[in-house]
């Protein structure tokens, strides 16, 4: 792999992690201290069973779940766009260059990963331009499931 294509993973991963940093900070510690508070009250009582105590934490518990499940499935989505945008990218340059790159001279292979390096990126800035919409229907899902 070349450096660009070095370069183009790592600005995707850290556009993310920005995200996943600012959600995190911003709205779901809020989260998991109402978590951790609900749970702690279901131990207080001593004369209930483990069974009651154990069903009240999970349903504590049940709204995290749901949270991490959501963050599971957009950055899911997110991967999988990106993987295909990137798989189309070098489709189109074998659509150019020819069905098998065993074959490719030099000169060739050197423009096959310019152009695919090129393409790449772009999928990655289009994608990266994604991930304000992602928080925003992230954001959206936290305050319909409070």
């Amino acid at each position: 792999m070349g450096d660009d294509m070095e370069k183009t993973q790592q600005r995707i991963k850290e556009a993310v992690n920005t995200l996943v940093d600012d959600l995190d900070r911003n709205y779901l510690r809020d989260v998991q201290l109402q978590m951790f508070n609900c749970s702690a009250r279901c131990c207080e009582n001593k004369s209930t069973s483990r069974e009651v105590m154990e069903k009240c934490v999970d349903d504590c518990n049940l709204g995290m779940k749901r949270i991490q499940a959501k963050m599971e499935e957009e950055l899911g989505t997110l991967q999988s766009q990106l993987s295909r945008c990137s798989m189309s990218c070098y489709d189109k340059q074998v659509q150019q260059f020819g069905p098998d790159p065993q074959k490719y001279d030099e000169k060739t292979m050197v423009k096959f990963g310019q152009n695919l390096d090129k393409c790449v990126s772009a999928c990655a800035t289009d994608h990266i331009n994604l991930l304000p919409q992602i928080k925003d229907r992230f954001v959206k899902f936290l305050r319909s499931n409070k």
